[in-house]
């Protein structure tokens, strides 16, 4: 680990534990150039009929905004208020990799894998907690899962989503909130909260 990586590493925290509105410190502070993960999602393209806010980093920075003002909302803990930022954050860092044109179309299919590999290297790279980037890499992983199913998740699936959440350090509740985000930071393409049919069969479960 790089000085330089380490003092990275220590401004995205301090960023996702202060600011109310993390994106105008992100690119003023330069993380949004001089970490390369951020920086590869500036121009990486997005299919327009599904993401007509813009590339993947104008997304992804929208998405940190709004998991930021839901954890001042909501006076999350410091803990759980940086999970949630820097997941939000980083939740599409794999589609770089992934992007694919298919005649008019901008795929990026295994993003969320490849995105937790990504993130699990930074983390160590940036000095992370270990714990901060299990749990983030979770999320990362599983922020696409409400796409294998149509309609109401099985009880199973939602057990078993539950569980490798929990076991990574983090919670259904706060993986509900980064898809809320990922689906709010759409512009006028913003889809109702996907994660709600989920939480409504896990609290089925807790009946």
């Amino acid at each position: 680990m790089s000085g330089d990586d380490r003092r990275l590493g220590i401004v995205l925290r301090d960023i996702a534990l202060a600011e109310p509105v993390p994106s105008p410190t992100l690119r003023e502070r330069g993380l949004t150039d001089d970490l390369p993960e951020l920086a590869a999602l500036a121009g990486t393209p997005q299919d327009p009929r599904w993401h007509p806010e813009g590339d993947v980093l104008v997304h992804s920075l929208w998405a940190a905004d709004l998991a930021a003002a839901h954890a001042v909302r909501h006076e999350l803990d410091e803990e759980r208020r940086e999970r949630l930022v820097i997941a939000a954050l980083f939740h599409d860092v794999g589609k770089p990799d992934t992007t694919r044109r298919q005649g008019d179309r901008i795929t990026s299919h295994g993003h969320a894998e490849r995105g937790a590999e990504l993130f699990r290297a930074m983390g160590r790279r940036l000095g992370l907690p270990r714990p901060l980037t299990t749990a983030v890499a979770a999320i990362i992983e599983t922020h696409m899962t409400h796409h294998s199913v149509q309609g109401a998740p099985s009880p199973r699936a939602v057990r078993r989503l539950r569980e490798r959440l929990e076991a990574s350090g983090t919670s259904l509740d706060d993986w509900a909130i980064v898809v809320r985000c990922d689906g709010e930071a759409r512009g006028p393409a913003a889809r109702p909260d996907a994660s709600e049919p989920w939480l409504r069969v896990a609290r089925g479960l807790d009946g």
